[in-house]
């Protein structure tokens, strides 16, 4: 599935779900997520028809009003920095995370995508964390965490794009040019060897 590298992996039931102890959220290279393992470089002929056509429904029916940030884990600290007289008296520091395993609104793929372009926001405990202390104002920056995750959000339900025509088409006159060289590398081959065989046989 997604960017697939092995099919199916046999796994105990309890390491289904990806966790920290399963395979880090930080690890560089395949990734197990589900039953499956995969690639961090995801590419256009990788995904399933089944991802893509889920990633292209999430895209055409998702927006920023649906998230639902009520069902995180938000809480607000004192902020520091410049501010004035608020700075270290009013919690305005917005701290959210949640479980991305626990999603499941968002598809598989993305959730995946999330994990490779968004590693540094994630914990060992495959929680997503977002903070923001970008103003005097509680509610802002409580706005301003949903719109750091709807972007990140849109950046990782991005499909990889496909070669163009023209890509394709060189490729494949590469692929042919390379066919019939190999072919008359064979041929060349093959006409020495007879010669060699004929010299032998008028002894």
């Amino acid at each position: 599935m997604l960017f697939l590298v092995a099919a199916k992996a046999a796994r105990p039931a309890a390491a289904l779900t990806l966790t920290a102890a399963a395979a880090p959220w930080h690890a560089h290279g395949p990734i197990f997520f589900g039953r499956n393992w995969y690639r961090t470089d995801p590419k256009s002929g990788d995904i399933s028809q089944e991802d893509v056509e889920a990633v292209q429904r999430f895209r055409a029916t998702f927006s920023r009003d649906l998230i639902p940030y009520k069902t995180f884990s938000t809480t607000f600290h004192r902020s520091g920095g410049a501010g004035g007289q608020n700075v270290n008296k009013v919690n305005t520091k917005v701290f959210m995370r949640f479980s991305l395993d626990d999603q499941k609104w968002i598809p598989r793929f993305v959730r995946v995508r999330l994990c490779q372009l968004e590693a540094k926001r994630i914990n060992s405990k495959g929680e997503y964390l977002v903070v923001s202390e970008k103003t005097r104002s509680q509610r802002h920056n409580l706005e301003d965490c949903i719109d750091k995750v709807w972007e990140s959000l849109e950046r990782a339900s991005t499909l990889p794009k496909g070669p163009d025509e023209e890509t394709t088409r060189r490729v494949e006159g590469l692929k042919k040019a390379e066919k019939a060289r190999n072919k008359e590398i064979k041929m060349r081959h093959s006409h020495r060897k007879a010669g060699r065989q004929k010299k032998f046989d008028d002894f």
